[in-house]
């Protein structure tokens, strides 16, 4: 019979944190093949149906920073297993939605738990791994995720077709639940300094929570509907307002305050402000590839959707591999460096698409295909090794969130980006070609930036 050891009691939470992850990016993935078959059923509009993916991303993006500093007050386990629940409960309340805004507001309380479940992912594999061996662990986890995200379409399009698109919410249920078994059986909760008081309530920095919910809020909305609305737009341009102004009142709020919600101080860390900009621009340059890949393909070479998904495999299936390459390079060398070398490549791949996506032959876009596919994980396994080491073991709860809040953020900056250029040129060269250029960018500044810290 197969036991928790204190030898072995690392692996646990390992499988448990990879499990976790595969059940976030699995959630991400999986609704989108089944999306007209939704809005179908509950007699939805188009745009009201994009919402059932942006209301998940929506409070994903806004809370994932202040769910990460949750963990660092009041502790990882209950605050995990209590997210935890909020996920699993509603999920089921998707699944057995009725109408359109029963299944946006599951969505959004989907994404409430997964701001919460996912930094924590991060931090409880940091806190119970030794520096020399995280990025190993990192890279066995990402490898899972990758897994996951590649049978998202394919899980969603066979349970869509065979038996219902409810059945895509419901499975996370018994992953749920061997998860949190696995917590309440393995987790030790490290020590931490006492709180201000038994609730820790004293802790919580309600103004900065605020702000950053209305400046982050505002941003990523007008972002997500600013292709469907228009850029000129008086309702998008007041959101950007609002989210500038907000953000600047937000810096001097939390600049004066002795413990404030978002510790800015963390961004004066050379290594952990570029690490999160390598992150950003990873999932950036995901909905480049992958979003408009999947277009291009249907587009340009009239491939149906389920063929075109077989055609992007080459972007995903080398990651499975090279999850674990970066891992065990990141445990041998400087992640820093390796991450800066993962994101060149990415450009690079960027470029070769650029160039080839007008010759109308499938087969040339291989190529960048497979490098992209390669380059991915670096943009997340090194770069979260080198950030989390460069944090104190107190703040790791918080600088996991602002990690992934970097990563969603480049998500939705990328997608809205990448949304303008096409709409505005009509074609994909222009997409690759900026994506290639802001990434390059990113890698020089990188370097210059932290250059002098290189050993």
């Amino acid at each position: 019979m197969v036991r928790i050891t204190d030898e072995n009691r690392k692996w646990w939470i390992l499988a448990a944190m990879g499990g976790t992850l595969a059940l976030i990016v699995l959630d991400e993935t999986v609704v989108g093949v089944a999306l007209p078959t939704i809005q179908k059923q509950l007699g939805m509009t188009q745009v009201g149906s994009h919402w059932i993916i942006n209301a998940y991303f929506l409070i994903f993006t806004i809370l994932a920073a202040a769910g990460g500093k949750m963990g660092d007050i009041f502790g990882y386990r209950r605050m995990f297993l209590g997210a935890l629940t909020i996920f699993g409960v509603s999920s089921i309340a998707c699944g057995f939605a009725q109408n359109g805004t029963w299944i946006i507001v599951a969505r959004g309380f989907q994404g409430l738990g997964a701001a919460v479940v996912f930094p924590f992912s991060i931090a409880m594999v940091t806190a119970v791994f030794e520096p020399e061996q995280r990025g190993r662990a990192f890279g066995i986890q990402t490898a899972v995720g990758g897994t996951f995200i590649s049978l998202g379409p394919l899980v969603g399009g066979f349970f869509t077709e065979v038996l219902s698109w409810r059945w895509i919410f419901w499975i996370n249920l018994p992953l749920v639940l061997i998860i949190a078994t696995v917590i309440l059986l393995a987790w030790r909760e490290p020590q931490k300094p006492e709180t201000t008081n038994a609730s820790g309530l004293q802790q919580i920095d309600f103004k900065g929570l605020g702000l950053m919910v209305l400046a982050l809020c505002s941003f990523v909305v007008a972002a997500m509907v600013g292709p469907d609305y228009g850029w000129d737009n008086p309702f998008i341009i007041t959101g950007f307002a609002v989210g500038l102004a907000t953000t600047i009142v937000f810096v001097m709020v939390e600049t004066r305050l002795k413990n404030p919600l978002i510790e800015l101080k963390l961004f004066s860390i050379r290594t952990f402000s570029v690490m999160n900009a390598i992150v950003f621009m990873g999932e950036f340059g995901k909905m480049a590839l992958i979003i408009f890949g999947a277009l291009l393909l249907q587009k340009n070479f009239d491939m149906n959707p389920l063929i075109a998904g077989i055609a992007l495999l080459p972007a995903v299936v080398p990651s499975l591999f090279s999850s674990l390459v970066a891992g065990s390079l990141s445990d041998r060398f400087d992640a820093r460096k390796i991450s800066l070398i993962g994101l060149l490549l990415n450009c690079s791949a960027m470029i070769w698409m650029a160039v080839t996506v007008t010759l109308d032959n499938y087969y040339y876009l291989i190529p960048a295909f497979i490098a992209w596919g390669c380059s991915l994980p670096f943009h997340f396994v090194s770069t979260r090794r080198a950030a989390v080491n460069s944090v104190p073991a107190d703040k790791l709860g918080q600088s996991s969130g602002l990690t992934m809040t970097a990563q969603l953020l480049g998500g939705t900056v990328g997608m809205a980006t990448c949304s303008a250029l096409y709409a505005s040129t009509g074609y994909f060269t222009s997409v690759y070609l900026v994506t290639a250029a802001v990434m390059g960018i990113v890698a020089l500044v990188g370097f210059f930036k932290i250059r002098s810290e290189f050993a």
